[in-house]
């Protein structure tokens, strides 16, 4: 433990408000989920009008069934792809609600990362117990160690940082909770570690 202290770079907590986390997933479907999406939509829609296009010429009566089966069928499929995102948004949303106020930990380690919740603390009972048997109290923190690999990303934004691993864990740091000279920190060592896997916004490139 106290080498790893030793060799610790950056241990911060944040807060991440409700409103940055969801700006922060709707910035991560855009770029991960919507294009792909909206490719499916547009195929489906091309099946429609092709269909479409044969009702208008002379076809029989049970072709034109079939026809308006797959051109239905086609419709249902696309508004199911355009409203998951939204739906899988929503209830993540809704239990993003439940954990709030819960106070998060990152610590910046020269080949990995560790992110996670700081655990509340124990309650009197349990330290009296522990003291009594001479227990040594776990750590409050509960988190998840990413290595800096080819299959971590980070994405800079104006107001936060959005880190995942092969798009399966997600994470948001908000920059607020950071000095500029932590940010300049942080920055530097990812995109050294990282290389063309650290990535900035349009919004920053413009500038």
């Amino acid at each position: 433990m106290e080498t790893q202290k030793q060799a610790m770079l950056l241990e911060k907590s944040y807060h991440i408000p409700f409103a940055m986390f969801r700006e922060a997933f709707t910035a991560f479907q855009k770029r991960f989920v919507y294009p792909r999406t909206y490719c499916i939509i547009a195929l489906l829609l091309l099946v429609c009008a092709g269909y479409c296009h044969l009702l208008t010429g002379d076809v029989s009566s049970g072709a034109r069934a079939t026809y308006c089966m797959v051109i239905l069928t086609a419709l249902v499929l696309a508004a199911f792809q355009w409203y998951t995102p939204r739906k899988v948004r929503r209830n993540l949303m809704r239990a993003v609600r439940e954990i709030e106020n819960d106070q998060y930990l990152l610590r910046v380690y020269p080949d990995y990362v560790e992110i996670g919740t700081i655990l509340p603390p124990e309650d009197t009972e349990t330290a009296a117990q522990d003291a009594l048997f001479d227990d040594v109290p776990e750590d409050d923190f509960s988190g998840t160690r990413i290595y800096f690999n080819k299959g971590m990303h980070v994405i800079e934004y104006r107001d936060f940082l959005i880190l995942y691993q092969t798009k399966a864990m997600f994470f948001v740091i908000p920059k607020d909770a950071l000095s500029e000279e932590e940010q300049e920190i942080l920055r530097v060592h990812l995109e050294k570690k990282l290389q063309k896997n650290y990535k900035k916004d349009r919004s920053l490139t413009k500038r």
